[in-house]
């Protein structure tokens, strides 16, 4: 079972875990976040952007990326302010 980190977080996943599984346990944990919630009503979308071992991953690359040991996983809400 791979060793992952998230936000920081060591966390343990079953081999052959995707990424596209942790953005889905993210955004359903999340759901109920004021800036999640109010993005959604807004545009439709959560707008939560996710980083795979220091590089932005595009929606349609979550599914191709399986899980290895030490990989680490930041997510972060868009910047909003003036």
């Amino acid at each position: 079972m791979p060793k992952v980190r998230i936000n920081a977080k060591e966390q343990e996943f079953p081999d052959g875990t995707k990424l596209i599984q942790v953005v889905q346990k993210i955004r359903e944990a999340n759901q109920d976040h004021p800036a999640i919630k109010s993005l959604i009503e807004k545009t439709g979308k959560d707008h939560i952007t996710f980083v795979y071992n220091g590089r932005i991953v595009k929606a349609q690359e979550l599914n191709s990326i399986e899980l290895k040991e030490g990989d680490e996983i930041h997510w972060m809400l868009p910047y909003a302010g003036g």
